[in-house]
């Protein structure tokens, strides 16, 4: 940075074993190759590289598109677990069904655990984390709770497990996409959606956090407590979310891309929103959650966060705390992956025909901060 606190140069590095890939401006980028290149024995490749630990990367300059996809491990992963699948793999639209939820919450008897020991049930859940982790977000949920069998399964367990790898090989060609100038909140603004499900004998929390139209993060998984209320669940989530939004902001601010505004966490909980924004004390049957609340207002307070209205049946966030039906899935995670975006505003980019092909206006509600008066694209327009 020069005097002013304005970014004159930067680096990027992501090291994964003995493999590295790097970005950034031409001056930074030399200095680290010739650094580098002193120290110890390396090969670069000539750029572009398109994949990198089993990530692959597609850009469309024209589009201004970025899409990062694993289609290549999907398949290797499906040749090497087709003995499983003897009359073949079925076509899957989500990951999970509420039947598949209920089959999962059943503890397996000793005598059903010895029956499926054999089976590959650790080995096919840590092939499907890893693509959940890095690019297939839709995931995370149906290997959430699928994984909290882990210790002891049974052959119904089992044949959930099955059931979400056949969907992540059927929609492999599904990954997230980044864009710009499509997004609604604009360029390289960050924004975030904080949703929970009152379950026992833990809630189910989801964050996503969202920029230039595509998740860069999104968890789903148990909360550490019981919650006594829904409220209460949701206030935690509203906490873990702000949580992750301040990384994201430090990061890129780190980057030359400072957050100007409050990054605003859709919510559909009223009551959570009126207690994230309110200095008042809590009721008697809230105080159990101060330290969360406390924090959260910290953040509301010093301009870091914003919280703002969404109905349930538009909280993107929705698909990490339960499983949904096809038609409202299949919109959250095409919202949250970018695809419904890029596909209403560019309908001859070719995707997998599994993308979203409801109404535009759907996903511009899901998207919006505000009652967005001038959208910067043309959701009619063809190429």
């Amino acid at each position: 940075m020069d005097d002013n606190d304005k970014v004159e140069g930067y680096l990027v590095a992501a090291a994964f074993v003995d493999d590295l890939r790097f970005f950034g401006t031409a001056r930074e980028r030399e200095k680290y190759m010739k650094d580098v290149t002193s120290r110890v024995k390396v090969t670069f490749e000539k750029p572009p590289v398109t994949e990198f630990v089993a990530i692959e990367t597609y850009q469309d300059m024209d589009r201004m598109l970025s899409e990062l996809k694993m289609p290549k491990y999907w398949r290797k992963a499906a040749e090497g677990f087709k003995h499983l699948f003897p009359n073949g793999m079925k076509v899957r639209a989500v990951p999970i069904t509420k039947y598949d939820e209920k089959l999962l919450e059943e503890v397996a008897t000793e005598d059903e655990v010895k029956e499926a020991a054999s089976l590959p049930f650790r080995e096919l859940l840590g092939v499907m984390s890893f693509p959940a982790s890095c690019c297939k977000f839709e995931l995370k949920y149906a290997l959430s709770v699928v994984g909290s069998r882990r210790v002891g399964w049974s052959r119904k367990h089992f044949g959930v497990l099955l059931k979400i790898f056949e969907y992540g090989v059927c929609t492999c060609d599904i990954g997230v996409i980044y864009s710009k100038g499509l997004d609604p909140h604009g360029d390289n603004i960050v924004y975030a959606y904080a949703d929970a499900s009152l379950k026992l004998p833990r809630p189910h929390g989801c964050r996503i956090v969202m920029m230039n139209g595509a998740a860069l993060v999104l968890t789903a998984k148990k909360h550490t407590v019981t919650a006594p209320s829904s409220c209460h669940a949701e206030v935690k989530e509203l906490f873990n979310c702000g949580i992750s939004v301040k990384g994201i902001r430090n990061l890129t601010a780190e980057l030359g891309m400072c957050q100007q505004r409050p990054t605003v966490i859709y919510q559909d909980n009223q009551s959570a929103i009126k207690i994230a924004n309110n200095r008042g004390s809590l009721g008697v049957t809230s105080r159990s959650m101060d330290l969360d609340t406390l924090s959260i207002r910290n953040m509301v307070e010093d301009h870091e966060v914003a919280t703002k209205y969404k109905p349930t049946d538009l909280q993107v966030a929705d698909m990490g705390t339960k499983a949904l039906a096809e038609g409202l899935f299949t919109l959250f995670r095409d919202v949250m992956n970018g695809y419904a975006l890029v596909r209403a505003a560019h309908p001859s980019y070719p995707m997998s025909d599994m993308v979203y092909k409801g109404n535009a206006s759907k996903v511009t509600s899901a998207l919006t901060v505000m009652q967005v008066k001038v959208m910067r694209m043309n959701w009619s327009a063809k190429e």
